[in-house]
């Protein structure tokens, strides 16, 4: 899942002197209420008491409308809830009010992200980077979220015929020198949101260009947080992350994530990337474990929430599934894999109304189906609710796309064999 932003030293430095210091003598009544709310929201928000931080906050955001720190607050402790689309023009206030702050629009990066608004989380975390002159803080939230894309594109690359051929481009093209990008990332993503699926070659070459200036992107802040680093946990945890989702070496993901859990440890953000490595290797047991002790200590890690998940699914477990996959489909709205995953589960419990509010739209929205898998199981859904007629449009749909898919099989089994002649 995309990355959480960690709470800066120096905003907090900032924050505290702001905050705490604005209290001049000669206050109205008003305005001394209002310090003393913005004052007891934020310490509620660094004992990470989310839900009452919120409440506190927009009572002193209707004493005083548009103060930048309330803004921000509320949109960060709005993110920490899972009210993403709440949070979003409270961050988006903030990054507006402050242009020159990166704090605000590396929030906005991650609500965007979590949104599915791909391109406008890119020009967010893109100018953090500039504003912040290259923060660490900044160079993270960036390559964490590029490597997510490169994990996503390639996840869904890998989903049909056209895109496994380019998937296999990549991992040639990633190890080359002199591989370039060629063309602005926030661009590239609007061009494969209006690209259909029903022009799998187009999507392909889009999506396969994205991942490849999204890998570079990675690899160039891996490199400036490496030459300049007063952090050395968050090298090792960027290193292991480049490691697990460009690389495919889950054993030397653990072992530079092991590094920065011991100058760094428990924390969960930490702990859930090592759980995602451990799955990787094919150890569920380990996986679990420290996905549970990453939950233990931040409920919302959505990389924990999704490494859990995905176990139950292997092991199907579908009842245990679908609450971890509820939880993910608030934390990431935007995430259509979560959503078809959440449906697929939700069938198999019977639950077919409840699995169609999720499949239909991501279904209807050109998410790929090449083998007609998806089509089949809206087909059992609709005919567990007795909506025959519907079911058989679904099941003839699924049809077609399985013989499609098996007749481009076929072909490229004979141009195969010709070839090896």
């Amino acid at each position: 899942m995309y990355p959480r932003i960690s709470f800066g030293r120096r905003f907090c430095l900032a924050l505290l002197l702001i905050a705490f210091g604005r209290g001049a003598f000669g206050q109205s009544s008003s305005a001394s209420s209002f310090e003393a709310l913005l004052k007891q929201g934020f310490q509620l928000h660094q004992q990470a008491r989310f839900v009452e931080a919120i409440s506190t906050l927009e009572r002193a955001d209707r004493l005083q409308e548009g103060d930048y720190f309330v803004n921000l607050l509320l949109g960060i402790d709005m993110l920490r809830t899972g009210a993403v689309e709440s949070a979003l023009p409270r961050l988006k206030f903030a990054a507006r009010t402050r242009p020159g702050e990166a704090i605000p629009e590396e929030y906005l990066g991650e609500a965007q992200a979590r949104l599915g608004h791909f391109a406008s989380a890119a020009e967010a975390f893109q100018a953090a980077v500039e504003r912040s002159h290259g923060s660490e803080d900044a160079l993270q939230a960036w390559a964490g979220f590029a490597l997510e894309r490169v994990r996503d594109i390639g996840a869904s690359l890998r989903s049909y015929d056209a895109g496994l051929a380019v998937a296999r481009q990549i991992e040639k093209a990633a190890a080359m020198p002199g591989t370039a990008c060629k063309g602005s990332i926030p661009v590239l993503e609007r061009q494969l949101d209006v690209i259909s699926i029903s022009t799998p070659t187009a999507k392909a070459s889009t999506a396969g260009e994205l991942s490849i200036c999204y890998a570079l992107e990675a690899g160039k802040a891996a490199d400036m947080l490496k030459a300049d680093a007063n952090d050395q946990a968050a090298v090792d945890r960027l290193h292991g992350d480049i490691l697990l989702r460009l690389k495919s070496d889950p054993a030397g993901a653990q072992r530079e994530y092991q590094k920065a859990i011991a100058l760094r440890p428990g924390d969960p953000a930490l702990l859930e990337r090592i759980a995602a490595a451990q799955l990787a290797a094919g150890d569920m047991n380990a996986a679990k474990e420290s996905a549970n002790a990453s939950l233990h200590l931040d409920p919302h890690g959505r990389e924990a929430l999704r490494t859990l998940a995905a176990i139950a699914m292997a092991q199907r477990e579908y009842g245990q599934a679908v609450p971890l996959l509820q939880n993910l489909a608030q934390e990431a709205p935007g995430d259509p894999n979560v959503q078809v995953d959440l449906g697929r589960a939700l069938v198999q419990t019977g639950k077919a109304a409840e699995a169609l509010q999720h499949l239909v739209p991501a279904l209807n929205a050109g998410y790929p189906d090449e083998k007609g898998a998806l089509h089949a199981m809206e087909a059992r859904a609709l005919r567990q609710l007795g909506r025959d007629e519907e079911a058989d449009k679904a099941s003839a749909e699924a049809r077609r796309l399985s013989d499609a898919f098996q007749a481009r099989t076929r072909e490229g089994g004979r141009v195969k064999s010709n070839d090896d002649q």
